[in-house]
């Protein structure tokens, strides 16, 4: 509020009435000039008048709302104590107006104070000396006039520390909020309980697709994230003491959280300024992981303790070891012991010695800090605490520091970034991904890599198998560095003439010149190199023993060639013909046929199918035909069946189904060369016959699967694996055919490279070449097995060089696995030389001139065998004379 008074400045100092504030007045002020100040401590407003020298005082009547109380007696008024810088506004100026008038005028004043002081103390002292009273009125007095620093100096002089009261509502108020609190967190652990089931089912999210071999053996694992699934009985009693040793003493026997150490972390990471010491139970670090949530803060803490209670209330100590021994984090992609277990140790956790099972307890509480393989320094530490702390406590009898020093020397010899994931080793990757992929279809709307935890239970036999991958390899990395294979650019007709003169002059050359000359740069286009597929089933059964589908399974080469490929199968198929040939009486083993050119006219062109090499040896028998892959004999066998037969003959052979035999069937004579595509899958299949009594089983490599909480999800019965289109069981050819072709197929397989390897088994195959050398097959029996081996490049437009036979580079791959089976197989190896047939063929003795019974002129007899129901009847009319071969050809169709 504006007051009404004016006053007068002598001085360029301003005090306020109201709070006492004293501040200076702006330079420059106007003389003689009323105007406005504001208090800038309080606010309060004043009129003032600035004049040089000091005026008389005029008293002012109040005005009439304000009653001014007169002063008490001996106590000057505002006016009298003649203050300095204010004065109210004078009428008529005094002799004091004069500067030297205003100084006297003080002095004598001053002399009046100086001498009433000495008289009484306590009365008639100057304003700025007085001391105050009982009888002051607050009205009468006023302080000496101060500074603001001066004032805020003398404030904190006075300072002192509040003192504190006890006040009921400070435990009264707490007391309903921390019951709200505790009501709130319990019905937070009941909401949990509901939720536990559902957590601890991810931990089965990220457990291994484990498959297993006919014998239970472990043949690969699929897994994205790599944890254990191990049951409580195998882990040792010893890991089990250890963990609980290293991180949990009491877990037996808190209810999820131990508060005596929670307080002790707390005091000690309160003294220490920083985070030193947890105190996380066992039950707390497994709801941690479920949670998965690494936020550092207090909700997530909160979440964890509720967590903890909900898993102590719904399962019992042992499964909370289990789940946390199976899941915890110990570095490097390893989850859980059993994991950690085989990638440190390359152990099961149940063959760990007490050093290794102190290194792995060492690492669940900072797996990445004290890793051995990245701080060995730091985990050393850490596990010579742990040993020291076991010796006091009396747990560890004996020394083990030289054998946890021989440890970390072989841990020094790794690389610090080693993983499971790059030692993830699997020696059947053609296997693995083709249960991946049989799962995929059962589980569509699933990523098999992330939800696993199956077991797959397969026919795969795992000790040639595993060895499969590597046998391979070397295989097809000899064939080139030997240059029995070299890749040659084929045009579409056949021919090699758009391949530049350079390279087909190379390609003639010794082999030694590749050495020096990087002949692949005269290729044009690109191609994945010489791949090598491989599937053996077994007869009896149609038990997948063995499946790869590619010289190296990498990024670029996943092809599944032995089930998905389709390739021309060269003389491969012949057999097939040659056992129709023999099951419905057209031909038998001892018939003769003529080898020599033939040419077919149509009224497109002419056919003339040509021997390899061009060789042609006249009078032949059907074995010889056979034996030495005659391309002339199984057209003219072809041809004397007649399209029809060749059609019933593929129908049960490979197409019953009849719309898959329409839409793959070719009718005409070139499918007797091996025309038509097949894959090795097929090819393996259908040589089972000659080994089963004439029955295809359809071939099939998984048994069963059972999911993560052991339910049989799948069970082998009528599934159509392979997607083939076949029955569970077919008959292709009677028994009796099926011995004769096998007796075939034993000098057909002779005169192979089979034996080149040092393999002596039995074996009953037959060769096969594709037109320039494309595709080189080798597909034999034995008992208990038929294998399909092919070898050629993905695309036809690539031919591997004339030295790429059947004979030459896929038969010797085939005695190779053969002997991997005779050395992994047990048992009465007599018995498995045996073919069981339910009808035997007839033995009987015939002319080998003549391929008939021999009559009375027959120098030479031999034995042949014939089916029952078409023995042969004929005499040998031959006189064996000088003319002999000239009286054949008249017999020979």
């Amino acid at each position: 509020m504006l007051e009404t008074k004016v006053r007068t400045l002598t001085e360029t100092k301003f005090e306020c009435l109201s709070c006492g504030t004293v501040s200076r007045l702006p330079e420059g002020v106007p003389t003689g000039t009323v105007f406005k100040l504001t208090c800038y401590r309080c606010g309060q407003k004043a009129l003032v008048k600035y004049v040089s020298s000091p005026p008389e005082i005029i008293e002012e009547k109040p005005s009439p709302k304000e009653e001014i109380p007169a002063p008490p007696v001996g106590i000057p008024t505002y006016q009298e104590r003649e203050r300095p810088s204010i004065r109210p506004i004078q009428k008529e100026v005094s002799k004091e107006s004069t500067l030297t008038g205003f100084l006297d005028g003080i002095q004598s004043k001053w002399e009046n104070w100086k001498e009433s002081w000495s008289k009484n103390p306590s009365e008639d002292r100057p304003w700025f000396q007085r001391v105050r009273t009982e009888t002051d009125t607050p009205t009468a007095f006023h302080r000496p006039i101060k500074t603001l620093s001066e004032r805020l100096l003398e404030k904190g002089r006075r300072f002192q520390f509040p003192k504190f009261r006890p006040n009921i509502w400070l435990v009264l108020i707490p007391l309903p909020l921390a019951l709200v609190f505790l009501i709130f967190f319990w019905m937070g652990v009941i909401q949990r309980e509901a939720e536990v089931p559902g957590l601890l089912s991810i931990f089965y999210i990220h457990q291994p697709t484990v498959i297993y071999d006919r014998d239970g053996r472990k043949v690969s694992e699929i897994f994205g994230k790599k944890t254990s699934n191990l049951e409580w009985e195998a882990y040792p009693e010893n890991l089990k003491r250890m963990v609980l040793l290293v991180e949990d003493r009491s877990f037996f026997s808190h209810g999820g959280i131990h508060y005596s150490s929670v307080l002790r972390a707390f005091f000690v990471n309160i003294i220490s300024l920083r985070f030193k010491q947890g105190a996380s139970t066992i039950t707390q670090q497994l709801a941690r992981i479920l949670l998965n949530d690494r936020e550092k803060s207090l909700g997530r803490k909160l979440k964890e303790a509720q967590l903890a209670y909900a898993l102590e209330s719904s399962l019992d100590k042992e499964k909370i070891l289990l789940h946390y021994m199976n899941n915890v984090y110990l570095g490097h992609g390893a989850f859980g012991f059993a994991s950690a277990s085989e990638f440190y140790f390359g152990k099961k956790p149940k063959d760990l010695n007490v050093s290794e099972m102190i290194v792995l307890a060492s690492l669940a509480s900072a797996p990445n800090r004290f890793s051995p393989l990245k701080n060995p320094d730091l985990s050393s530490g850490r596990v010579e605490a742990i040993l020291r702390s076991l010796e006091n406590d009396g747990a560890l009898k004996e020394d083990l520091r030289p054998t946890i020093q021989d440890i970390y020397q072989t841990f020094n010899t790794r690389s610090p970034g080693e993983t499971v994931y790059g030692n993830r080793k699997d020696d059947s990757p053609y296997v693995t991904e083709h249960v991946r992929k049989f799962l995929q279809t059962m589980y569509p709307d699933t990523n098999i890599y992330e939800s696993g935890g199956f077991s797959v239970y397969t026919t795969i036999s795992q000790p040639v198998q595993a060895e499969l991958q590597k046998v391979v390899k070397t295989h097809v990395e000899n064939l080139l560095k030997g240059g029995q294979v070299r890749r040659n650019r084929l045009t579409e007709n056949g021919k090699n003439a758009d391949v530049t003169p350079f390279r087909n002059l190379v390609a003639d050359l010794s082999p030694a010149l590749e050495l020096f000359i990087d002949t692949d740069r005269f290729v044009t286009g690109g191609d994945s190199g010489l791949q090598a597929a491989v599937v053996a089933v077994d007869p009896q059964t149609g038990d997948v023993l063995l499946l790869h589908g590619g010289t190296e399974f990498k990024s670029d080469n996943q092809f599944p060639r032995a089930t998905g490929m389709y390739r021309q199968t060269g003389s491969t198929i012949k057999p097939i013909l040659y056992s129709e040939a023999i099951d419905s009486g057209i031909a038998n083993p001892a018939t003769h046929i003529l080898d020599a050119p033939l040419i077919y006219k149509n009224s497109v062109s002419n056919w003339m199918p040509e021997n390899i090499g061009n060789q042609y040896d006249g009078d032949i028998s059907l074995r010889v035909a056979l034996a030495k892959s005659k391309n002339t004999a199984a057209v003219q066998i072809a041809e004397k069946l007649g399209l029809g037969e060749i059609s019933a003959a593929f129908e049960r052979f490979f197409f019953p189904e009849e719309k898959v035999l329409k839409s793959r069937f070719r009718r005409d004579l070139s499918l007797a060369l091996g025309s038509l595509e097949l894959s090795p899958l097929e090819m393996a299949s259908a040589y089972s016959a000659f080994a089963n009594d004439g029955n295809i089983v359809r071939p099939h490599l998984i048994e069963k699967v059972v999911d993560r909480a052991g339910n049989v999800v799948y069970q082998r019965k009528d599934q159509d694996e392979f997607n083939l289109k076949w029955p569970q069981t077919r008959k292709a050819i009677t028994p009796p055919t099926a011995e004769i072709m096998v007796d075939l197929l034993h000098g057909s397989a002779n005169h192979a490279g089979v034996r080149n390897t040092g393999y002596r088994g039995e074996v009953a195959g037959k060769t096969g070449t594709t037109n320039e050398h494309r595709d080189a097959w080798f597909v034999g029996v034995r008992p208990g097995i038929s294998m399909a081996v092919w070898l050629g490049y993905d695309s036809p437009g690539f031919g591997m060089g004339s030295s790429a036979l059947g004979g030459t580079i896929a038969a010797p791959l085939w005695g190779t696995i053969a002997k991997l089976f005779d050395s992994a197989e047990s048992g009465d190896k007599e018995e498995r030389k045996k073919y069981q047939y339910s009808q035997r063929a007839v033995t009987m003795e015939i002319c080998p001139e003549s391929g008939k019974l021999p009559g009375p002129d027959c120098p030479k007899k031999t034995s042949e065998l014939f089916h029952p129901s078409h023995l042969p009847a004929e005499t040998c009319p031959l006189t064996h004379k000088s003319d002999a071969k000239q009286e054949l050809l008249k017999n020979v169709f």
